[in-house]
Formats: C-alpha cells, structure tokens, sequence
C-alpha cells in the first residue's frame, strides 16, 4: 500500500518506479530545468566530463611534483585504492600511503577545509583526494568507512562537481555505503538525473539518512505521479516534528498540489532544494546565493532557478572558493552587454560601487584598452580595487589573458612589477622573471628603482639563489619601511631560502636580532605538527601532504609564522615535492607583502 511508504520506503521506492520508470509526470511550471544545463546527463554506468569552467590547477601537468621511479601496481585492490589521476597526470603516487595507519586516515581526511586562501595548497588537496593509490590495510579495529567515500565527500565540500562524478563512476556500488548513496544521489540531482537519483535512493534506501531519504521520497513521490502518497509523507515529516527546512515544505506542498511554489528565503540550499524548485518551474530568491557551500555556488552559477545578477555573484564566489576557474568567470564577465556612457566611466562607476556587475564593467571596459600602456593601466587600477576588496588573487586569474599578451618593455616599465608579482602567483616564473628584469633594467627615478628592488626575494626564490647584489638593494628598500614590519619580512625570506637549501650567511641572521624577538602569528597544534615532522622524516608523501594541508589550513599563508611555513616547505621537499615546495615558498612570501 503506497500509504506505508514512510514506514517502509525502500518498498515504496519499489512501487512507484515500477509503476512509472520514465517519471514522466510533469509537474507545475513545465520540464524540469538541469541544474547545469550544458548537455544531457550521461548514463549512469558512465562519467560525465567535468563541468566547463571547473579548475585545473598548476601542478597537475605530467610529472610535475613527481620523482623516481614508481614502484607499485594497482590491481585487484581495496575499491578505497581507486583514483582518476597518475603519476603522470599530476598524481601523488601510488605507494604515497605507503608507512600510513587506516586509522589515521579516516581521522584526517575529513579535517580537510572546504575552500583555500593559497593556489598550491588547493592544488595538493586535489590531487591527494583523485590519486590512485594503494590504500593502507584495514586493521581488526578499524572501522568500515569508505575512504574513497570520504575523498569524494572532500571533492564534493571543495566544489570540484565535475572530478565527484568521474570518482563516483570508479566507486563501488553505493547500496551498502551511506556516505556514498547520499553523495551519488546528490550528484545525480545536481546533474538534473531526477530519475537516476530516485533510483539509487531506492537501491540505498535501507543506509541512507532517514530524513533525508523521507524527504527525498516526497520529490520522488510527485515524479512518478503518486502526488497522493507525496502529500500523506509530507504530513508525516510535519507532525514528526521536521519543522526547521521551510523551503522544503514549500516546494513538496507546491509540487503535491501542482501549483507554482514561492520560496522566500533559502540561505542554505541543498542539491534537493535545487532539483524540487526546477522540476516546480518556480525561481529561488536571492540569499541563495548567501550559502556557504563551493558546490551549491557552482550549481547556481549556471542555473536557471536564479536571476542573472544571483548567478554573476555565485559564479564569483564559486571562483573565490576554486570551484570554478577564473577564465571562466572572465568569459561570464565579457558576455555581459553594458552601455558606452558605462564602458567609458567603468572606473569611476566600479569605484563608487563594487559590485558584481561593476567589476565585469571594468574586466569589458579594459579589453576595449587596445594599446599596451592603456590596457596595462586598467589592469592596474582593477587590482588596486580587488585588493582592497579582498580578492586580488581571483583578479590575477581573471585579467591572465590580457596580462598575457602584454610583453614586457621599456614603455611597461612602470607596470612590470605588478605584472611580475601576478605572474608569480599565477605560478609562471619565466613570465615573472622577465618582467622583473624588466622592472630593474628601466628604473631611472628613485620610486621605480625601489619598486623593483623590493621583488628581489620573488626572484631569488625562483630562481633558486639568494646571492648577488639584489640583496643589498633590497635590504636598502626595506629601510624605508617600518623597521619591525622590515625585520619580519627579512626574517621570512631568510627562513624560506634555507628552506629551500640556499644558505644565508651568520651576519645576515646577526642584524636582525633587534627586533624584540616576538610576534603574534598562528601556532599548530603540536600533535599534528610531530605527525607532521614524523611523516615527512619516513617519507610518507600523502601523510606529509594531508598534515601539511591541516597544519596550514585553508586561510591566507601570512597568518603562520616563518618557521612553520619553513618547516613545511622542508616537509615537502623531503617527500619528493620540490616544486610544490617552491611554489608555496614564494606565495608566502607574496602573501606578506613581498
């Protein structure tokens, strides 16, 4: 009877998918709209391609990071051992789990941040959770959590929707996993599968969450026209006391009565919210776009539940978060149409409101810029601006193309330490030592020649050498700033040189013992950092990886101190990862202001 279904959905999931396999009941307000909307899903035995604009960090090109000789095979392994990535596509190793306890692993990995301040360690969490790798033993007391299970809920909290569907298609079957079954049926509902979603909850109705898998059973209800056992879960969920989801009762009440719903707030949607709202034809308010969530951000970026303005704004939180790339916002920026009363005031318009659209008005109005010196100067007042908005590093990405095509020059001279310091943090040194010389083979007046000694940390980091005249003209530079602020900054570069193995000599160290020999920074909890220094002295990469990523968290580098930051670049060099190394080394350095 469809009436127990509350009581026994696994049945009732039976019932109605049987009674109605293509779901084809059309519910108010037309077809369900895909969430992304870019093709059909695929099948379901099948990955689907990762979504466009979906990030593919520096790192992952073939064989960067990696060393030797890989020793191991990957056959007829623990299903945890499965990954997308090589050695050769930018994978950690399969041996990088090699000397590492099960145990600790399942307590780690979740630890893991959703979003990251720093580019590198956004890099290494990605591809420590796609690599294939053999997975330590299971141990008599360990539990049965699935680690691939845990990798794919990480993938997912980071936004990556495109790399959660090529890793579920690799999964075991979820019918026996809770964790897997709530991340296939989330899944499949953010691609517009309704009906594959409702399948699996079917399947894994027995490991899913009761509430969700209830409330879900009510969507499912309505898409295979039982909208009467919709209704009768929907009042069960109500007098159990489920009161604290608004937005849900609105669309199950909507759709049970195929009326068009109107959601008035919806601050923390979740992938069913999306899928209940597109299969109602209804919009989603605004303060969606509020939610926390890289994925949900993603999702609304493309999505057709939301007005254009929400999806803008989405789409660059979405890009902040590194679940979409910043090209991709750019392209979102350029198909924008404006005005010519607005192309020609874009600053002005931008500097009295720096919204959304105002900052895709400045990104159109300096493509206009066709020579090189205008361009170069748009671009420079658009970074002042995202700097002190926060979100410099996201406007480095965006304006890559056009910073690309400048080339350096005596007439950029004055731009060239911009350009060198934005093409260090977009991980291009050759691109940023050219512009660098640029800057200190043109400096005549007395401000170019500061501005172009302070890069010399940049440069020696790059370049591997921190000897040579730059410096002392750097160390005259610093003398004009705060001498603390100026002792620190001495500090952190020296730490970071020896770090990376240059050796910085004993009178150097010697002059900065004037400082007061403290300063308030963030300090690691002292188990992880032994965890960390144990792992990273045995050579266990994906250990000394994932603690170095927890150790350092997903804020901005200049919140550590230098000797943390010194020893993890230490850490990391020790297992293998030398570039990686690097490339953190010199975003710490940018990010305090070098």
């Amino acid at each position: 009877m469809i009436r127990a279904f509350p009581v026994n959905p696994g049945l009732a999931f039976a019932i109605f998918l049987t009674a109605a396999p293509a779901l084809a009941q059309e519910p108010a307000g037309g077809s369900p709209a895909p969430l992304f909307p870019e093709g059909a899903p695929p099948a379901l035995d099948a990955p689907p391609p990762s979504l466009p604009g979906e990030p593919v960090e520096a790192g992952s090109a073939a064989g960067e990071g990696i060393s030797g000789i890989e020793i191991g095979e990957l056959k007829e392994l623990d299903p945890d051992s499965g990954g997308i990535l090589d050695a050769s596509m930018g994978g950690l190793g399969v041996n990088m789990w090699a000397g590492t306890a099960r145990a600790r692993l399942l307590r780690l990995l979740p630890q893991l941040p959703d979003r990251y301040e720093s580019p590198t360690l956004h890099d290494l969490a990605r591809r420590l959770l796609l690599s294939a790798a053999i997975a330590p033993a299971r141990g008599e007391k360990d539990s049965d959590t699935s680690l691939i299970g845990l990798r794919i809920d990480r993938l997912a909290a980071m936004g990556l929707a495109g790399a959660v569907a090529e890793m579920m298609a690799i999964a075991p079957a979820p019918e026996t996993d809770g964790m897997l079954m709530r991340l296939h049926v989330d899944n499949r509902l953010l691609l517009g599968d309704n009906e594959g979603a409702c399948r699996g909850a079917a399947a894994g109705a027995a490991v899913l969450d009761p509430l969700y898998r209830d409330r879900l059973a009510v969507f499912c209800s309505v898409l295979a026209g039982d909208r009467e056992a919709a209704g009768f879960a929907t009042n069960l969920l109500r007098e159990g006391g489920d009161l604290d989801d608004p937005a849900f009762f609105t669309l199950a009440d909507a759709l049970t009565a195929g009326t068009r719903p109107k959601v008035k707030s919806l601050t923390d949607p979740a992938p069913l919210h999306l899928a209940m709202a597109a299969a109602a034809g209804t919009k989603l308010p605004s303060d969606v776009q509020e939610t926390e969530s890289p994925l949900i951000l993603r999702a609304l970026a493309d999505s057709p539940l939301v007005s254009g303005s929400v999806q803008l704004a989405a789409a660059e939180r979405a890009a902040l978060a590194g679940a979409l790339a910043p090209g991709s916002l750019a392209e979102r920026y350029a198909a924008l149409e404006f005005g010519e009363k607005e192309l020609n005031n874009a600053l002005s318009i931008a500097e009295g409101e720096y919204s959304p659209r105002n900052r895709a008005l400045l990104y159109r109005a300096t493509k206009l810029q066709q020579l090189p010196v205008a361009r170069a100067a748009a671009i420079q007042k658009a970074w002042s601006l995202a700097a002190e908005n926060g979100s410099y590093r996201l406007s480095a990405g965006i304006f890559r193309t056009e910073l690309e095509a400048l080339q350096p020059g005596g007439e950029l001279a004055w731009f060239a330490p911009d350009a060198a310091r934005a093409f260090f943090l977009l991980d291009q040194p050759d691109r940023a030592l050219a512009w660098a010389a640029t800057a200190q083979r043109y400096a005549k007046e007395a401000e170019e020649v500061h501005a172009a000694a302070l890069l010399w940390p940049l440069v020696a980091l790059a370049e591997g050498s921190a000897t040579g005249s730059g410096h002392r003209l750097w160390l005259a530079a610093l003398a004009t700033a705060n001498v603390a602020e100026a002792g620190m900054k001495a500090g952190l570069a020296y730490s970071l040189f020896e770090a990376m193995g240059e050796r910085i000599a004993e009178d150097r160290w010697e002059a900065l013992l004037e400082g007061g020999g403290r300063a308030d920074v963030l300090a690691p909890d002292p188990a992880y950092m032994r965890a960390f220094r144990k792992a990273a002295s045995a050579g266990r990469r994906g250990e000394t990886v994932l603690l170095a990523i927890l150790v350092l968290g997903g804020g901005g580098l200049e919140e550590n101190g230098p000797a943390l930051l010194s020893e993890i670049v230490i850490g990391l060099r020790k297992v293998g990862l030398e570039n990686e190394a690097r490339r953190l080394a010199i975003e710490a350095a940018l990010a305090t202001g070098m």
